[in-house]
């Protein structure tokens, strides 16, 4: 499995074997779920690998952005359309870096639950 797989249908096929839903391919993008209720990412194809990407409907700080950063230099985080993102490369075929991946990305969910929960006021609701 550690080889290179050809293509949007090999990256699909290595997808559903490290255990991620939902995999599907539109226009040469393919989306799939970290679990099956979770949320949606994305992978594009980079030169000779992906770009991952997630995003939540939160918008980072620039001091929380920098802080994640430090922290993961191999996923950085921005603000992309309005949203805080998380992307990740990996090359074409390494499914090492998608278990990885699968841990960054629910990380960035959970720390964006909790600086979205921060925001909040008193009573607002979950």
């Amino acid at each position: 499995m550690a080889g290179l797989l050809a293509g949007t249908t090999g990256m699909q096929d290595l997808l559903r074997q490290a255990g991620f839903p939902g995999v599907e391919a539109v226009d040469g993008v393919i989306y799939a779920r970290l679990w099956s209720s979770s949320v949606e990412f994305t992978l594009r194809t980079e030169g000779m690998g992906w770009c991952l990407a997630v995003q939540w409907p939160v918008r980072a700080t620039q001091a929380q952005m920098a802080q994640w950063n430090a922290r993961q230099p191999h996923a950085p985080m921005d603000i992309f359309l309005g949203e805080t993102r998380v992307t990740m490369r990996l090359i074409e075929g390494d499914a090492q870096a998608l278990h990885l991946w699968a841990a960054v990305a629910e990380e960035m969910v959970a720390q964006c639950i909790r600086w979205r929960r921060s925001q909040r006021a008193p009573g607002e609701g979950m």
